[in-house]
Formats: C-alpha cells, sequence, structure tokens
C-alpha cells in the first residue's frame, strides 16, 4: 500500500491482495470499503477527515486497484460535518508500466509501445506476484486517463 497526497487529493494504490475478496461492480461495498480505508488512514496519519469526497476507483486484474479521492466543497458544508460522504465511480481500464530500460524477461507477457522517448508495457495475460514486483521495481504505473490517451497515440513496438 502507498498514500499519496496532494492538497485536497488522496491518491491510495493497493495491490491486488488488499482486494481478493472485494466485489467493485457492487457500489455499495466499494464506498464502504473505501470509507472504512479512508477512516483508518485518517487515524493512523492524524488528519481530519469529514465532507463530501468524489472517489474514482481505477481497477487492474494485474495491479489492483488505485483510488483518488478529492473532497468537493459544498456550500451546504455544516450538513457533512462529522461525516463522510462519497460519490464513487469504478473505472476499469488499461494500467500500463512506463519503463526507462528494456527488460527482455518480461516481454513474453507484455505489449510494448513507445511514445516519444518513453516505453511502456501493457499486461498481455495474468502475471504473477514475483513478476508484479518485478515490474513494479523497474516502472512508473500510468492509469486513467493518461493510458487511453498513451495508448491512442503510442505507436507498438512488439
Amino acid at each position: 500500500m502507498k498514500l499519496v497526497t496532494s492538497g485536497d487529493v488522496f491518491i491510495l494504490y493497493l495491490n491486488k491482495m488488499y482486494i481478493q475478496s472485494l466485489d467493485f461492480n457492487n457500489k455499495e461495498v466499494a464506498e464502504k470499503y473505501i470509507k472504512n480505508v479512508f477512516l483508518k488512514l485518517s487515524h493512523k496519519y492524524n488528519f481530519e477527515v469529514s465532507g463530501y469526497y468524489v472517489a474514482k476507483i481505477y481497477v487492474d486484474t494485474n495491479y489492483g486497484i488505485i483510488i483518488e479521492v478529492k473532497k468537493e466543497e459544498l456550500e451546504y458544508l455544516d450538513y457533512f460535518s462529522n461525516q463522510i460522504e462519497m460519490d464513487t465511480k469504478v473505472i476499469e481500464g488499461p494500467f500500463l508500466y512506463e519503463i526507462t530500460n528494456l527488460y527482455y524477461s518480461l516481454l513474453d507477457k507484455f505489449s510494448l509501445y513507445k511514445l516519444q522517448d518513453k516505453l511502456y508495457l501493457l499486461a498481455k495475460e495474468d502475471i504473477n506476484d514475483i513478476e508484479m514486483g518485478q515490474l513494479l521495481e523497474i516502472s512508473k504505473v500510468i492509469y486513467g486517463k493518461r493510458a487511453r490517451e498513451v495508448l491512442l497515440k503510442a505507436k507498438k513496438v512488439r
């Protein structure tokens, strides 16, 4: 698990072992899970959470999920004091892995794309935990709108 904060945006990276039994097709289950994780993190890292949040859950079968949570400022601020309300959207889509050097041991299970001077890997099949660990050590995860843009503009090399 990795947590990145920037202002009022929280990005939580959870690998698939954290979410094995969750059904993200059920919006209520997804919202309840995110609220619980968010509350646990707020207690652990001592930050206050209350109000209305928009959460985007990016799902990938190999990686797990990336959750972007952004606080929305509403006119009726008192209504949500001391509680959390969330609007959750589940987005399934490709996760790409931006790499700087070509690792031939990974190419069998990945398609290779090139855009400008950057290389991107896209999983062709399920990869095991060891392969995912190796991949994450050498890459940067690209997801959501950016991943779709790369796939539209990039040239498939292999």
